[in-house]
């Protein structure tokens, strides 16, 4: 049986060398490219592909708000991301929002062939540091995310990107209030007074895109 991918990643070279790589794989072939979150959303459902593999880092649309439109439309999708981000606390996000996997992109050929057919039958694949026990990733990380619901995770990269209220209302198809509401409680929950601190905090903890 064929896996079906759908690839997303807005560095042209990179996706057009993954997508050669992936179709010259038996038992694999790329059925459609996207530069953006918007593109991706639209071929997902569009296209209704095996693997989703994509950047987290894309213009006009975040991976992780990417990530919760494109669950919220099919539940039953299998995410691989895809990411130069080697930081646990990408990693546990990504995670925590339905990605069945992560793998950085200095990987080799194998490993992302030998991901995408994991997440293909619904098994995860991700790094080894998130496979150790609880008390042990605790001890090495605390990330500030994880006391944050999935969607103040994503209102939380959307103010560290800098977009207003108004905008994140916007991507995240709700109303200005509910956003300014998911700020303020973010806010709380973190100890901040403003989006320069969050900022700071993001950047601290090497969440920056």
């Amino acid at each position: 049986m064929t896996i079906r991918v759908v690839l997303a990643d807005d560095h042209v070279l990179m996706r057009q060398g993954v997508s050669q790589m992936l179709n010259a794989t038996q038992d694999i072939t790329v059925v459609g490219e996207c530069d953006d979150g918007v593109e991706l959303i639209a071929a997902v459902l569009k296209l209704s592909p095996d693997v989703i593999l994509m950047d987290i880092s894309m213009p006009r649309m975040s991976g992780l708000v990417a990530i919760d439109k494109i669950l919220s439309q099919r539940s039953d999708a299998k995410i691989l991301v895809l990411s130069m981000h080697n930081e646990v606390e990408y990693i546990e996000a990504m995670r925590d929002a339905g990605a069945k996997g992560y793998i950085l992109k200095e990987s080799s050929g194998d490993s992302l062939v030998d991901a995408i057919k994991k997440v293909a039958a619904n098994k995860t694949s991700f790094p080894d540091e998130l496979t150790q026990p609880a008390s042990e990733q605790c001890q090495k990380h605390i990330s500030p995310l994880s006391v944050l619901t999935r969607r103040e995770r994503e209102v939380f990269f959307l103010v560290a990107a800098g977009n207003t209220s108004k905008k994140i209302a916007e991507l995240l198809d709700m109303s200005l209030k509910t956003a300014e509401n998911h700020r303020s409680n973010i806010y709380k929950k973190l100890n901040l007074s403003s989006s320069a601190e969050l900022i700071r905090m993001a950047g601290k903890a090497g969440l920056l895109e």
